[in-house]
């Protein structure tokens, strides 16, 4: 990214992704968003470990 001419800055992203399934007869909504933030962030986690600048998928 050229932020004036001739500086740039380097920008870099790690993303962690996540997913759950629930069904009707899930009744805790506030426990599953937080299994699936904690799924998220540890897929980060793994992403930056990895190397950085990549998206990991939490399974």
């Amino acid at each position: 990214l050229e932020v004036a001419p001739g500086q740039t800055v380097t920008i870099t992203v790690s993303i962690g992704v996540a997913g759950i399934t629930l069904d009707r007869h899930d009744t805790d909504l506030e426990g599953a968003a937080k299994r699936l933030l904690a799924k998220a962030d540890a897929a980060l986690y793994t992403a930056k470990q990895k190397g950085r600048n990549r998206v990991e998928l939490a399974t």
